[in-house]
């Protein structure tokens, strides 16, 4: 299991931030490598979707079930091509909230492009979760222009 982690401050109260992250379907607006959202079913804690991510060369779907959301933490769990749990906290600070997330996740297979060693699975790992910590970074910055305003 991979772990990739980021945080930000927004210029909103948590209330608002929990609202976006429960916004599921204009999710793939922040965040870069999410192709789409479809088969959303309920809100908040409880929600269910489907998704198709991009990770490198490759295109991904998977479904995600939401299983806690309040001001203060928001966690969802993802089942399909890339196992992962993501969790995220919300803490007031002056001037806004403390946004961060931790995304526990299994890369799939041994070894992209067929090679299938280990060095080359652990290559492809170092490779990947780099791409990841960029991809997190990107959509933190993303949410907190959109939330901005900006």
């Amino acid at each position: 299991m991979s772990r990739v982690e980021g945080s930000t401050v927004i210029g909103v109260s948590p209330e608002v931030i929990q609202s976006a992250l429960e916004d599921v379907e204009q999710a793939p607006a922040w965040t870069p490598s999410l192709q789409e959202v479809w088969d959303v079913k309920g809100r908040g804690a409880g929600c269910s979707y489907k998704w198709k991510f991009k990770m490198g060369p490759a295109s991904f779907e998977g479904s995600t079930e939401i299983t806690q959301s309040s001001p203060r933490r928001f966690v969802m769990h993802t089942q399909g091509a890339i196992p992962s749990s993501w969790i995220w906290t919300m803490t007031a600070v002056e001037g806004g909230t403390e946004l961060r997330v931790t995304i526990d996740y299994t890369i799939p297979g041994s070894g992209w492009g067929g090679v299938g060693s280990a060095l080359s699975a652990a290559a492809d790992k170092l490779v990947i979760e780099k791409q990841n910590k960029k991809e997190v970074t990107e959509a933190l910055a993303a949410l907190k222009a959109r939330l901005e305003g900006r």
